[in-house]
């Protein structure tokens, strides 16, 4: 992604970019506890500056990030709903399916849509929307055939009730008469995994 998303800033977002070595390479691989290869190289990273006032790493293109982003890529057709933007990396390969019909994105901060949205490839099948994802309702009659939430800058089981609050309020929109339909959120049955880990370990 560095090589589409040059370093620049924009209000309360900027892209920076990291330069790994073998050394450093190894070490960003662990994420969370698991270990996902990266290669050595330059990456593009996401800062935006939060309500709290304070700026949070809301996403890079590191192997991790890549990996847990890739089901998401394989499983789009049809109508796809993304919750987050993040640095548009899976919005290329999406966009190369003609299995995808339309792509709504929902975006919550403005600054975000402004920095990335000119490197995203032109197409009259994706719609950006500002707005938090949250507070956002689609039209009544919409229904679609992949839901993808990732909106999320770290992984935490906290965020177990952010998730379940957006698929009970989602599955409504779930095209039911697709029988390929799919909903999501980025992380989830890792964390859930987690969850369930740190909780036995406390018996």
């Amino acid at each position: 992604m560095a090589t589409i998303l040059s370093e620049r800033e924009h209000g309360g977002a900027r892209i920076y970019h990291t330069t790994f070595d073998a050394a450093g390479a190894r070490s960003a691989s662990y994420v969370g506890g698991q270990y996902v290869a990266t290669s050595p190289g330059t990456y593009a990273s996401l800062l935006v500056r939060t309500e709290s006032g304070h700026s949070e790493c809301m996403m890079s293109d590191l192997g991790y990030e890549r990996a847990t982003c890739l089901e998401i890529v394989k499983r789009a057709h049809g109508q796809v709903l993304i919750a987050g933007l993040g640095l548009g990396m899976i919005l290329h390969p999406i966009l190369d399916k003609p299995a995808v019909r339309r792509i709504t994105v929902v975006e919550k901060y403005p600054d975000v849509i402004d920095l990335v949205c000119p490197t995203l490839p032109a197409s009259a099948r994706l719609a950006i929307v500002a707005a938090d994802i949250f507070a956002w309702r689609p039209p009544r009659d919409a229904r679609y055939d992949v839901i993808w939430f990732d909106i999320w800058p770290d992984i935490a089981t906290s965020r177990l009730a952010e998730m379940a609050r957006l698929h009970r309020r989602f599955a409504r929109y779930l095209n039911r008469a697709n029988p390929e339909s799919w909903m999501e959120s980025w992380h989830r049955r890792e964390t859930r995994h987690l969850a369930a880990t740190s909780a036995a370990s406390t018996r």
